[in-house]
């Protein structure tokens, strides 16, 4: 029985370690906190496991940017990282409140983990 206890607890050292996932989310919340129209009312509660897309293509981020800009929870005008057709993006989806409404949002990140493509909101 001691032993499944170490086991698990190497496991989640392992995962919480991960450099990508806290460059990801180091990413993630930087943009939430310059880009969300209320940032003194938001409050992250909570990361996905950091995943791959190679079926993203530029119409669909094109879409994507528009819906998020109309939506009203993000300020309009956003820049984003520009990627020409990418063949690989990573997503992280992040669960947030404002106020005492809960929200929950996929970001789709360059190769780098540093830069937000597009943002889609759930």
């Amino acid at each position: 029985m001691k032993s499944i206890y170490i086991i698990i607890g190497v496991a989640l050292t392992l995962v919480a370690c991960n450099p990508r996932q806290s460059d990801a989310e180091q990413a993630v919340s930087d943009f939430l906190e310059n880009h969300i129209t209320k940032p003194e009312e938001m409050r992250i509660t909570g990361f996905s496991r950091l995943d791959s897309t190679s079926k993203i293509k530029d119409s669909v981020i094109v879409a994507i940017r528009k819906a998020t800009e109309t939506n009203g929870r993000y300020k309009k005008g956003i820049t984003y990282a520009n990627t020409d057709n990418p063949t690989m993006l990573y997503m992280l989806r992040v669960n947030y409140m404002i106020g005492k409404e809960e929200m929950c949002d996929t970001y789709y990140l360059d190769k780098s983990l540093k830069n937000v493509v597009v943002v889609k909101n759930n």
